[in-house]
C-alpha cells in the first residue's frame, strides 16, 4: 500500500521513480541529443541562499544528499557493459571513479540520476554538443578541453582531470641511440633463412659429390671422394666465387642452379645489408614541433570539430588544406602509422591513452614529436548561472573537491589504474622494437623460399640426369656416332661444279706424289678433317717404303718394288685413276 502511494505521488509531483540499485542509465533522463524542451537542470538556489547566509559553513557541504543529474559520453573514459546495459561493475571506467569519489567527498550522489549520449551527431560539433549538454543538465561528464570561445558561451570548467595539451604525434625518429653489434652483419637475414643458407650449401656439396660417384666424368677435379672440399667449394660459391669445373651436362645443369641461387642471395644479401648500415641512420624528419609541421606543409591528421581543429584553424588559416579530418580519435593514429598523414595533432592524455591500444597497427612506432603547441586542461562541464538555477554553485563545489583530489594524489592513482585496466600493449616490452632496433626488415623464409625452391628443384633434376645418362650413355653415344658416320659417308650432290679432283702419280705412291691443293681446299673441308687425312696417309706410305728398303740393303737383297702395288697391277691401276674429292667452299 505504501509503495503503491509512492507511485502516485510521483506521477502527480512529476518526481523520477529511482532505486538505490539503479546502475543503468535513468530512462526519466534521457532525451534526444540537441533537444531543447526538456530542461534536468536542478535548482540549487535556495542552497545557494543557506550558504551565503551561513547556514551550510562549507563550501564542500554545499550539495550534500543532493542527486546529481548528470550527461556522460560514451567514450574510452566511460562505458556501459555491452550485456546489461549497466555500468560495469568490475570498473566503470575513469569518469565513474572520479565521479564515486566526487560523490563521497561531497556527500552527494550520481548513479541513480544519470543519462548517456554519444559524440555530436552529424553537422554538429563537440562545442554545440557541451553547449546543448551543460544547458540540460547539472554536469556534461566528459573531457572537456577549456577554451575561450566555449567561455564566452557560458559554459564553466570545474577544475580539470585532463591535460589537453595540443602536441604534435609522428614515426619514431630511428638515428637515435646506436650501440655496438658484434653480429650486425647477421641482420639481413632472418636466423630461419642463415639455417637454410647453411644447410643448402653442405646439400649442395654432397650432390655434388654424389654426381661424380654416378659418373666419374662429372668435374676435371675427381672429387667423388672428396665431400669436404665439394661443401667448400659449396659455400665459396655463395661468395660468388665459383670453382667448379664441371664435364657433364647434368653437372653443368647444378652448378649453374648453385651460381644462380648464389648470385641472388649475395645480392639481397649485399642490398639489406646497406639498409641496415646506412638507411637506418637517416631521420624520417627533422621537424621540431606542429608550427614546423604546418609551415613545411605536412599532412596533420585532426579529429574533426574538436578543440584542436579549431585551434589549428584558427592559427593557420591559410593550411587548412594539409589537415585531414577524421571522424573518430583514433582514425588520426592509425593515419600516421598507415602513411595516409605525416603527423597526427592530439592531446597528451590523448596520446598516452592510445599508444596503449593494440588496435592502432605500429602504434609502437609513433612518439611526441617536440614541444606542446598549446597548454590546454580540460574537465567536466558547467552552466555559467548564478542565479537562475543557480547551477554555478555546483561548480564551486567540483572544483573544490577535485582539488583537493589533485593534491591528495587521486587523480594520478585513477589514471594509472585506467591504463593498467584498458592498455592492452606495453610497447617499452615489445622485443621487436627495442630501443635502437632498426627500421630496415630482415629477409624471412617467405621473402626467400622461392629461390631455395629453385635451386632444389634444378638439383633434382640434375641427379636424374646423371642417373639416366649412367643408365643410357653409352647408348646415345654409340647412336650419335652412328649419325656423324652417316653425315660424313653423305655425298654432297649439290656442289659437284664445286669439286676439286686430286690424282694419284702414275708409279709408286707416295707423300710426295698423294698431294692436294691446300690453297684450294676449302675451309668446310679443313673443318672436317680431310686434309689431316691425306697427310696421315701420305706420311704412312712413305714409312712403309723406307722401311722396306732399309730392310732389303740388310738382307743384300735386291730392292722389291715398293709396298705400295706398281702401276702394272690392277689395284694400282684402279687407284691411279680414282679421284680424291674435296668439297669446295660455297
Amino acid at each position: 500500500m505504501r509503495f503503491l502511494t509512492l507511485i502516485v505521488s510521483a506521477l502527480l509531483l512529476n518526481i523520477p521513480i529511482v532505486t538505490d540499485a539503479q546502475e543503468r542509465p535513468n530512462a526519466a533522463y534521457q532525451t534526444n541529443q540537441f533537444n531543447t524542451s526538456a530542461i534536468f537542470r536542478q535548482d540549487v538556489c535556495e542552497r545557494q541562499r543557506q550558504y551565503d547566509s551561513g547556514e551550510i559553513t562549507h563550501l564542500e557541504e554545499a550539495l550534500k544528499g543532493l542527486e546529481l543529474r548528470t550527461v556522460s559520453i560514451i567514450s574510452p573514459y566511460f562505458k556501459l557493459n555491452n550485456e546489461t546495459g549497466a555500468l560495469d561493475e568490475e570498473y566503470p571506467r575513469l569518469t565513474a571513479v572520479l565521479l564515486d569519489e566526487l560523490a563521497r567527498l561531497g556527500q552527494f550522489t550520481w548513479r541513480n540520476t544519470y543519462a548517456v549520449t554519444t559524440p555530436p551527431i552529424a553537422d554538429k560539433s563537440w562545442t554545440e554538443l557541451l553547449k546543448w549538454s551543460v544547458d540540460t543538465y547539472d554536469v556534461s561528464i566528459d573531457w572537456w578541453p577549456k577554451s575561450l570561445d566555449r567561455l564566452s558561451l557560458g559554459i564553466n570548467f570545474p577544475g580539470s582531470w585532463y591535460d589537453a595539451s595540443i602536441i604534435l604525434v609522428g614515426k619514431k625518429n630511428r638515428e637515435k641511440k646506436t650501440k655496438f653489434k658484434f653480429f650486425s652483419w647477421l641482420d639481413p637475414f632472418r636466423s630461419e633463412v642463415w639455417i637454410l643458407i647453411l644447410v643448402t650449401i653442405v646439400g649442395s656439396g654432397l650432390t655434388y659429390c654424389a654426381l661424380e660417384k654416378i659418373d666419374v666424368k662429372t668435374d676435371r677435379g675427381e672429387l667423388q671422394n672428396k665431400p669436404i672440399e665439394t661443401i667448400f667449394l659449396a659455400g665459396l660459391a655463395f661468395t660468388t666465387q665459383f670453382d667448379f669445373n664441371p664435364r657433364t651436362h647434368p653437372a653443368r645443369l647444378f652448378t649453374f642452379s648453385l651460381s644462380f641461387w648464389a648470385m641472388l642471395m649475395s645480392a639481397t644479401y649485399t642490398a639489406n645489408l646497406a639498409s641496415f648500415l646506412v638507411i637506418k641512420h637517416t631521420p624520417k624528419n627533422t621537424i621540431n614541433d606542429l608550427e614546423g609541421a604546418v609551415q613545411s606543409g605536412m599532412r596533420l591528421c585532426i579529429w574533426g570539430t574538436t578543440v584542436v581543429n579549431e585551434v589549428l584553424d584558427e592559427a593557420f588559416p591559410s593550411k587548412k588544406d594539409n589537415f585531414i579530418i577524421k571522424e573518430r580519435e583514433i582514425e588520426i593514429f592509425e593515419g600516421v602509422s598507415r602513411g595516409e598523414c605525416d603527423f597526427a595533432a592530439t592531446t597528451i592524455t590523448s596520446w598516452e591513452t592510445y599508444k596503449r591500444d593494440v588496435k592502432i597497427d605500429g602504434v609502437c612506432d609513433l612518439e611526441w614529436v617536440g614541444r606542446v603547441f598549446r597548454g590546454i586542461h580540460a574537465g567536466f562541464g558547467t552552466k555559467t548561472d548564478a542565479g537562475s538555477r543557480c547551477t554555478s554553485l555546483i561548480k564551486d563545489v567540483l572544483e573544490l573537491q577535485l582539488f583537493k583530489m589533485r593534491e591528495q594524489g587521486f587523480i594520478e592513482e585513477a589514471w594509472i589504474e585506467h591504463h593498467e585496466r584498458t592498455g592492452t600493449i606495453d610497447c617499452g616490452s615489445q622485443l621487436s622494437k627495442k630501443e635502437g632496433e632498426q627500421d630496415t626488415v630482415q629477409m624471412s623464409i617467405d621473402n626467400m623460399l622461392g629461390i631455395f625452391i629453385l635451386h632444389y628443384g634444378f638439383s633434382f633434376f640434375a641427379i636424374i640426369s646423371a642417373l639416366f645418362y649412367r643408365r643410357y650413355g653409352d647408348d646415345l653415344k654409340r647412336f650419335n656416332d652412328y649419325l656423324g658416320t652417316l653425315r660424313t659417308k653423305l655425298p654432297n650432290t649439290e656442289d659437284t661444279g664445286n669439286q676439286i679432283e686430286l690424282h694419284a702419280p702414275e708409279g709408286s705412291l707416295s707423300r710426295s706424289t698423294l698431294s692436294c691443293d691446300m690453297e684450294k681446299l676449302p675451309g668446310a673441308a679443313m673443318d672436317d678433317g680431310l686434309v689431316d687425312m691425306v697427310r696421315s696417309m701420305g706420311e704412312q706410305i712413305d714409312a712403309m717404303n723406307t722401311m722396306q728398303q732399309k730392310l732389303a740393303v740388310m738382307l743384300k737383297d735386291p730392292p722389291k718394288p715398293d709396298i705400295v702395288p706398281s702401276p702394272s697391277s690392277t689395284a694400282t691401276n684402279s687407284f691411279n685413276n680414282s679421284k680424291i674429292v674435296c668439297l669446295k667452299d660455297q
